[in-house]
C-alpha cells in the first residue's frame, strides 16, 4: 500500500495546492516532494509541440555540470528527450519513469552516452498532461548516480498522489500564461527539418522526407523495428531507409550519424 500522508504533508499538501496559481508554488512543491522522498533535480518546464520548451522553475543540487546539461538541454537536447516527444498522453495526464517511455534503443544512444549521462542522473521520473493552449505541462524528478535509483515504495507514493499533483501543475501553468516575460521563446524547428537542413547545407547530401524521420527516430534511440512500428511502416521498409542515410553520409553507426549532427541538436 502507498505511504499514507502525515499531519506534516497534509499541511505541505494544502500549502502547496493553495499557491498553486501564484509565484510560490514551486518552493512548496519542493518541500511536499521533498518529504517523501530524496531528489537532487526538480523541473517544471511547458513543453511545446513546435517550438522549444519553456523553463519556469528549477531546482538542482550545486553542480556545474548539471547547470551546463541544463543549458544544453534547452538550446536543442530536448529534441532528443523521451518525455519531450512523447504523444500518447491522455486528458488527464500521468506519471511515468524515463525507462518506461524510453525508446527500446535509448540505453545505448550516442545521446544517453554524450549527454544524459554526462549529467550523471541515473533516474528520473516525469509527470505530464496537456494544457488548454496544447503544450505539455513537465515536472520532472531526477536522482544522480550516487544517490541510487528511487525505491519501489517511492515511485508507488508519488503514483498514488500523482493526480493531485498534475492538476496542480495543470493550474500553475495556466496561472504562469497570464503573467507577463521578458524570455523570448528560441527559434522552433522540427527534428527532422534541422536533420535535412544540415545535410544539404553543411555536408551537401539531399536525405528524403522518410530517411529524415528515420534518422531523427535512431538518434532519439528507436531501433528499426521500433521506427518502423513508430512511422507505421514495414521492417524491411526502415532498414532500407537507415542503410540509404548511412551509404549517403559515408557513416556506418549510431555514433557516426550522431556526431554529424550534435553541433545543431
Amino acid at each position: 500500500m502507498p505511504e499514507k500522508l502525515s499531519q506534516r504533508d497534509v499541511v505541505r499538501l494544502r500549502k502547496a495546492m493553495a499557491n498553486s496559481q501564484n509565484d510560490s508554488f514551486f518552493k512548496h512543491l519542493k518541500n511536499l516532494l521533498r518529504a517523501k522522498l530524496r531528489f537532487d533535480t526538480l523541473l517544471i518546464l511547458q513543453f511545446n509541440p513546435n517550438g522549444a520548451p519553456r523553463f519556469l522553475d528549477g531546482w538542482l543540487r550545486r553542480t556545474a555540470m548539471l547547470q551546463v546539461a541544463m543549458e544544453q538541454y534547452l538550446m536543442g537536447a530536448y529534441r532528443l528527450d523521451p518525455f519531450y516527444q512523447f504523444d500518447t498522453l491522455n486528458e488527464a495526464g500521468a506519471m511515468y519513469r524515463l525507462s518506461e517511455i524510453a525508446p527500446d534503443r535509448f540505453f545505448t544512444s550516442e545521446y544517453d552516452l554524450q549527454y544524459y549521462r554526462q549529467t550523471k542522473l541515473c533516474d528520473e521520473i516525469g509527470l505530464l498532461i496537456p494544457l488548454p493552449s496544447g503544450d505539455i505541462a513537465h515536472i520532472s524528478i531526477s536522482r544522480r548516480e550516487e544517490t541510487r535509483p528511487f525505491r519501489r515504495k517511492e515511485l508507488q507514493c508519488l503514483r498514488h498522489f500523482s493526480p493531485i499533483l498534475l492538476e496542480m501543475l495543470k493550474a500553475h501553468c495556466i496561472y504562469r500564461a497570464t503573467q507577463p516575460t521578458t524570455i523570448a521563446p528560441l527559434p522552433a524547428r522540427h527534428l527532422s527539418q534541422i536533420i535535412q537542413t544540415e545535410a544539404a547545407e553543411a555536408l551537401g547530401v539531399k536525405l528524403t522526407k522518410r530517411e529524415t524521420q528515420i534518422a531523427g527516430l535512431v538518434l532519439q534511440g528507436h531501433s528499426n523495428a521500433s521506427a518502423a512500428l513508430k512511422l507505421g511502416m514495414a521492417y524491411e521498409t526502415a532498414k532500407v531507409h537507415r542503410r540509404n542515410i548511412y551509404r549517403k553520409l559515408n557513416i556506418s553507426s549510431q555514433q557516426e550519424l550522431f556526431s554529424l549532427f550534435k553541433e545543431v541538436l
